[in-house]
């Protein structure tokens, strides 16, 4: 046999030895993931599984690749958790307002500053630009604000005076997103589906409501991810008219009484209350952190509500399942933002591809659902005002 019929069965054999290898190396790394008891690996076992199992179409991810044994101690707790997170109404603290700050004679310009710095407190007064005249507020927008910061280190995305809102760009490993406060706790309502064949997108219903800005609020009947977001999950009550039927189990009650009170837990009294919806779990109670972790619900995009002691209303969406630009959160990340702003009761929302923000009739958020426009929803957290100004992409 001479050389060059040699050379190809040798480089067939080598071709074969590399692939047989290759195949080697991928189990060897399976079976690390799969079954290896070392605590980091365990760690992002555990996450990978929550994140998976935590989606209502993708939870083959977990079961098509990882032994049911595996998948069972992973999730094994998620309820115990979940109970343990249930808050009756007697638990729960009312926040207390600031005291409003001291007067003295100014000028304009100063009255202008302190008048600014005491219904945005938030704002780092010393990164706004010397391009910026307070001339030019009540409203700045994205564009002018480029390098303005929070005290907290966030980005200032938007600043509406005559609305009493504030939005930040927020971000942090592997995940972005927006926070809005909201200062006027009585502007924020629950604006609900009025369709019977769909649901509507936040910035419908912002639209439908006349409101400034939105977030989503409840989860929907979505069998076999063909729900058309009309059919909510829980009671809704919007305005002080109840509709649906109420959940038990890990779902919990959340929303604003008669006195702009943001309240969550079991057992609240809800002829008290004139908007709220039901979801899972409470993330934050009596300024404090409620949840550790993932609280087996994995990194999904993620969207919160919560108030602060002197009643400012927080929104907070978090873009998820983009690589390179988010992945989401855990519920325990979302409290943490929510702390830097003295966060004093919150509840998690609907979450995955149903995140989204509205502001001034525009998706200002980038979620993860096929649909341009945003999924259809039956209802949304949405801030009444007066839209004003055209946001920039």
């Amino acid at each position: 046999m001479n050389e060059e019929t040699r050379s190809p069965s040798k480089r067939g054999r080598r071709i074969a030895a590399v692939a047989a290898a290759a195949v080697v190396l991928l189990a060897a790394l399976y079976l690390l993931f799969a079954f290896s008891g070392i605590p980091f690996i365990a760690k992002w076992r555990t996450l990978y599984i929550e994140t998976a199992m935590g989606t209502m179409t993708h939870q083959w991810l977990a079961t098509a690749f990882l032994p049911d044994s595996a998948i069972e101690e992973a999730m094994k707790d998620v309820e115990a958790r979940f109970q343990d997170n249930l808050i009756e109404a007697s638990d729960i603290a009312q926040g207390t307002e600031a005291p409003p700050p001291s007067e003295s004679a100014r000028t304009l310009e100063e009255q202008a500053i302190a008048d600014f710095a005491a219904l945005f407190p938030e704002v780092d007064l010393s990164t706004l630009p010397e391009s910026i005249t307070w001339e030019d507020l009540p409203v700045l927008e994205k564009e002018k604000l480029e390098g303005v910061r929070t005290t907290a280190g966030d980005k200032v995305w938007a600043i509406d005076v005559p609305n009493k809102i504030l939005i930040l760009t927020v971000s942090g490993e592997g995940y972005q997103g927006k926070l809005a406060i909201a200062k006027d706790s009585s502007q924020v309502i629950l604006a609900k589906n009025t369709l019977s064949g769909r649901g509507q997108t936040v910035t419908e219903l912002c639209d439908a409501y006349g409101a400034v800005l939105g977030v989503n609020a409840s989860g929907f009947y979505d069998p076999e991810g063909k729900g058309r977001g009309n059919v909510p999950m829980g009671f809704v009550l919007s305005g002080g008219e109840y509709s649906g039927q109420a959940l038990k189990g890990r779902y919990q009650t959340a929303g604003f009484d008669y006195d702009d009170n943001f309240r969550a837990g079991r057992g609240l009294d809800l002829d008290e209350m004139r908007d709220a919806v039901q979801f899972y779990p409470i993330i934050v109670l009596n300024g404090e952190k409620n949840i550790d972790g993932s609280f087996g619900m994995g990194i999904q995009p993620r969207t919160v509500i919560g108030q602060t002691a002197d009643k400012a209303a927080l929104l907070l969406v978090i873009d998820g399942r983009r690589v390179g630009h988010s992945l989401g959160t855990t519920v325990s990340e979302c409290a943490d933002i929510l702390l830097r702003y003295g966060c004093w009761t919150a509840m998690n929302m609907d979450g995955g591809s149903s995140s989204s923000m509205t502001y001034n009739g525009r998706s200002i958020t980038k979620n993860s659902s096929a649909m341009p426009q945003g999924r259809y929803l039956p209802d949304a957290w949405v801030v009444k005002g007066i839209p004003f100004i055209d946001v920039l992409d």
